[in-house]
């Protein structure tokens, strides 16, 4: 018989293991400060892995092809459509962005001479706004904004003329990406199975389960905003080019990239398009029937019903209802967001504060000795509960009957 010898090795106190801990989160806090530049790729290679998965799966399940061999079609598809994209298709969206940059202070100054005249709505009815002392106030506001607008439309010139350009700067950065999703969607389940071996095992059943509605709430903010970029720029578009508004793709470009801010993007998106509608009226076939102020009146409502669509139609089948953060919550999440990740912070700080309420609430159910995994907590979707067993039915007379016959033979 094999005898088991015990190890020599002495066991940590419970201040050795504090004080190690306490080290590590240091040292964990300290790589993250000096390799800081690295969590911007790092980010958006998750994010790209997060939109990725479900194709990869669903190629699986309806092809003969295997998982690693559904992730090297998906991947050289995505490289394939990088590598091709037309010119010709950039090109009219950097002009349209540029004139409108370049067009930005003629537009505020007729803005300014728009309020030096009294509105007229009818023939009985005036509003004397010529009348209000708006200089001071005019002028600071219209600084601030050229400036905006002046750095956005800068950067956004920036991004796509880098897709046109293929610069090497751009190129590395977009292989790196690339190169950490693949290898997120190939090894996520050995990773996950690698991070939950970690903990204790009597955690690993939580830690799996909130691991779940965290990755509902990610795949549903990240998948449905992507859609919605898309749906609603796309009916801005159409709008815009049936009432002639200028600048169409300018505007819906500006309404699919502002859907990605919260709270505050369907405003940013409306200004543009008023402020267009206002200034260019004769442009528009339909702008030239009525007079500048009731056309920009027409748009804003345009945009309002359009919005008013997405969050009581489309935002709840797209992404549904697993954020269930207040807009308050939200507003002080983009200002923080922006405070400490600029942009990035801004476009995720939805997810992830809904992310960190589910870990609050996990640790407030655990202090107080309740259920974390009850419905009140955490009523996402879950996989199915196994069906009950259900007892088989006595056998009929007939069938009791033969089976006696042929025990008795």
């Amino acid at each position: 018989m094999k005898r088991i010898t015990r190890s020599s090795s002495p066991p940590w106190s419970n201040n050795n293991k504090r004080l190690v801990l306490m080290v590590l989160l240091l040292l964990l806090a300290l790589a993250l400060y000096r390799f800081r530049l690295l969590l911007l790729p790092l980010s958006m290679a998750m994010i790209l892995a997060y939109l990725i998965e479900p194709l990869v799966t669903q190629l699986t399940k309806r092809t003969p092809l295997s998982r690693n061999l559904s992730i090297a079609v998906i991947y050289l598809l995505l490289v394939a459509a990088l590598v091709s994209i037309p010119v010709s298709t950039i090109n009219p969206i950097v002009t349209q962005v540029s004139n409108f940059i370049h067009r930005t202070p003629q537009y505020i100054r007729d803005i300014g001479e728009f309020f030096q005249e009294p509105i007229t709505l009818a023939e009985d009815i005036v509003i004397p706004v010529d009348q209000l002392s708006l200089d001071q106030l005019f002028a600071s506001l219209s600084s601030n904004l050229v400036e905006v607008v002046q750095t956005l439309g800068g950067q956004t010139i920036s991004i796509f003329g880098s897709l046109a350009t293929a610069t090497i700067s751009t190129v590395g950065w977009t292989i790196m990406v690339l190169f950490l999703s693949f290898y997120l969607v190939k090894d996520h389940e050995i990773l996950f199975e690698s991070m939950v071996k970690l903990t204790p095992k009597s955690y690993q059943s939580d830690l799996i389960r909130l691991t779940e509605g965290i990755s509902l709430t990610w795949n549903a903010f990240l998948r449905g905003q992507l859609v919605l970029c898309v749906v609603v720029g796309v009916i801005i578009f159409v709008i815009a080019l049936i009432i002639g508004l200028p600048n169409a793709i300018t505007l819906a470009l500006i309404a699919g990239l502002m859907e990605l801010i919260p709270t505050f993007g369907p405003i940013l998106a409306a200004i543009p398009a008023v402020v267009i509608a206002a200034l260019q009226t004769e442009a528009s076939w339909l702008g030239s029937l009525m007079s500048p102020f009731w056309f920009a009146m027409m748009v804003l409502i345009i945009y309002g019903v359009v919005y008013q669509l997405e969050n009581y139609y489309l935002v709840p089948r797209i992404i549904g209802h697993h954020l269930k953060l207040h807009p308050m919550a939200v507003l002080l999440g983009v200002l923080g967001g922006a405070s400490v990740a600029g942009i990035l912070g801004v476009l995720l700080a939805a997810p992830v504060l809904a992310s960190i309420r589910l870990i609050w609430m996990y640790i407030y159910f655990k202090l107080t000795d309740q259920d974390p995994f009850s419905d009140g907590f955490m009523p996402l979707e879950r996989t199915k509960p196994p069906a009950p067993i259900v007892a088989p039915n006595p056998p009929s007379s007939s069938a009791q009957e033969q089976q006696d016959s042929t025990a008795t033979a």
